[in-house]
């Protein structure tokens, strides 16, 4: 049986995001599974897995805003900027509610941002935390990221704050937590992680997976999984004959005025975008991912459906 999709899984602290997938993967005897935007292991929240042809699509998923609810501890620097590091830097100093309040507002919008060194980040070909855990010397360049709303949450008590954010794909809670710590002078790491929501897709249609071997070879993953053009729905999409997919199949290229001419309105758009997700298809029936590319339609990544 061929299984092409998505599952949205609930991940529990204490497990990371490659153990997920090989649990799925092996419970359905399936090689070809991947996820899309990886929780670290203190984390828990939505994750999105991709099973066989779903796994070319994983791009679409990675872009999309996220949404996240989290608590720091202040006054406490670690070496990880999350709980699981060890301490490196400490201060009496406790932020107000009314300060914490003030100082969110300089992380609203686009931002510059270092990634911990404790990321999967590459420096010189080599992950930023095999760097980080033999102790070599590296710095990591800023990253521009987009906070689309950060505000609090609950003010816990003078060591800790909870909060919720909206943001742009690459960016670091742990960074965002470490470096709000840092402007009102008084450290902070990150204590506890959940990411809500992906676009719109939240946990509430999200599976928790209990771990045991019993539901993880129920067929529990399988009436979860979602058909890819459900995740796919969204995005730009041209419509072509049986005659034009067998050609993009065989790697031929279309040029656009071959198009339907229901197509026409759209022609427009197309040749202003610079987007490689668009999709092409066939009956409602999924063919490839397109771009333009000198009047053309050159597929970039083809569906084996």
């Amino acid at each position: 049986m061929r299984i092409n999709g998505w599952l949205f899984v609930d991940k529990p602290e204490g497990i990371s995001s490659r153990k997920v997938v090989n649990l799925i993967s092996n419970s359905l005897s399936i090689k070809k599974v991947g996820h899309a935007g990886t929780l670290d292991p203190m984390a828990s929240g939505l994750l999105p897995i991709a099973i066989g042809e779903a796994t070319k699509s994983i791009a679409v998923i990675q872009q999309l805003k996220k949404r996240y609810e989290f608590s720091v501890k202040w006054g406490e620097k670690t070496s990880t900027d999350d709980k699981l590091g060890s301490i490196i830097s400490t201060t009496r100093v406790r932020p107000s509610n009314k300060n914490i309040h003030k100082n969110i507002k300089k992380f609203i919008g686009e931002i510059k941002q270092i990634p911990p060194k404790f990321s999967a980040i590459k420096v010189n070909g080599k992950r930023a935390y095999m760097l980080a855990r033999n102790n070599e010397d590296f710095l990591l360049d800023a990253r521009t990221v987009f906070i689309e709303s950060l505000k609090i949450h609950k003010y816990i008590d003078k060591d800790h704050c909870s909060f919720e954010c909206v943001c742009s794909k690459g960016t670091y809670i742990r960074a965002l937590g470490r470096d709000l710590g840092e402007v009102m002078n008084c450290f902070g790491h990150l204590y506890q992680l959940r990411r809500t929501h992906i676009g719109n897709f939240s946990t509430k249609c999200a599976i928790l997976l209990d771990l045991s071997e019993k539901l993880i070879h129920s067929s529990a993953i399988l009436k979860n999984i979602l058909p890819m053009d459900k995740v796919l729905e969204s995005l730009p999409f041209i419509n072509l004959t049986k005659k034009q997919e067998i050609a993009i199949r065989n790697g031929q290229k279309i040029c656009l005025d071959e198009l339907n001419k229901d197509d026409e309105n759209k022609k427009f758009l197309l040749f202003k975008s610079n987007d490689s997700l668009m999709i092409c298809k066939n009956e409602n029936r999924l063919i490839c991912f397109f771009k333009i590319e000198n009047n053309f339609v050159k597929p970039t990544r083809v569906f084996n459906l």
